[in-house]
C-alpha cells in the first residue's frame, strides 16, 4: 500500500503536459533535500492509500491524465510501478516524474511497464550520473532541468546534453522559483537560451497563478 502525500486535480504547470488538466498523486518521502524544493511538505509523513481508493479517485475526477510525482516516487518502485499499470490498464495517460537516481534500480520488467507511459527526469545538480542519463535515454525520457540560483546553469545543461547526446527535442528549461516567485529576467534568459538551443521552454504556471499554494 502506497504512502501518499496528496492527490489532487489542477492543470499541469510545467513541462511536457503543460496546461492541460490531470490528476496528481504525490507519493511521500525524497531521497534529496533541495534547497529550492516547493514540495518540502512531501519529504516525510504522508498516509497510506489503498490502490482501489487512489484509482477510484482517479475514476471520479472524469480526467483521463495523471501524474505521478513527489516526493520522489521510486522510493515506492514496487506500488508506484503498480500503481502506473494499473492506471494505464484503466485508460488513463501517465506520466511519472523522478529526479532519475533511482532508475537504474527498475528491474527489466518494471522498465518495461514504464515505457509504456511519459517519463520526466529532472536531475538535481550535484546528483546526475552517467549511468542514470543512459537508463532514462533508454526509457525515452524528458529531461526537464531548474535554471538559477544553487540549481543548473544554461551552460551546464548544453554540457550535459552534448556529453550524453540527448536529442533536444526531450529537453526542457525551467526558472527556479523561490518563494512562489519566478524572477522575470531569469525566466527571459532561459527562454532566449532556449530558442539559441533548440531547447523547450518550461515555465510554471502554478506558481505563477498560485504562487505555491498546495494542492495547486
Amino acid at each position: 500500500m502506497p504512502r501518499i502525500a496528496e492527490i489532487f486535480s489542477s492543470i499541469a504547470g510545467e513541462g511536457a503536459w503543460m496546461g492541460r488538466p490531470a490528476v496528481f498523486i504525490r507519493f511521500s518521502g525524497c531521497n534529496l533535500s533541495c534547497e529550492w524544493c516547493d514540495e518540502k511538505h512531501a519529504r516525510t509523513g504522508g498516509t497510506l492509500i489503498s490502490m482501489e481508493e487512489i484509482l477510484e479517485e482517479c475514476r471520479r475526477s472524469g480526467l483521463k491524465r495523471v501524474v505521478v510525482t513527489g516526493g520522489e516516487p521510486l522510493l515506492q518502485k514496487e506500488d508506484c510501478v503498480s500503481l502506473v499499470k494499473k492506471l494505464m490498464d484503466e485508460g488513463f495517460k501517465v506520466m511519472i516524474e523522478t529526479n532519475g537516481i533511482l532508475l537504474n534500480r527498475l528491474s527489466q520488467e518494471e522498465r518495461g511497464i514504464l515505457r509504456c507511459c511519459e517519463i520526466t527526469v529532472s536531475p538535481k545538480k550535484g546528483h546526475l550520473s552517467g549511468n542514470a542519463v543512459r537508463t532514462a535515454m533508454s526509457l525515452s525520457a524528458q529531461f526537464k532541468f531548474v535554471v538559477g540560483g544553487g540549481s543548473w546553469s544554461c551552460e551546464e545543461v548544453r554540457e550535459i546534453v552534448e556529453k550524453y547526446s540527448i536529442d533536444r527535442e526531450n529537453v526542457w528549461l525551467m526558472p527556479l522559483s523561490v518563494n512562489g516567485v519566478i524572477e522575470d529576467d531569469l525566466a527571459r534568459t532561459v527562454w532566449d537560451f532556449c530558442v539559441k538551443e533548440g531547447y523547450n521552454y518550461s515555465d510554471r504556471l502554478h506558481v505563477r497563478v498560485w504562487k505555491g499554494e498546495k494542492g495547486r
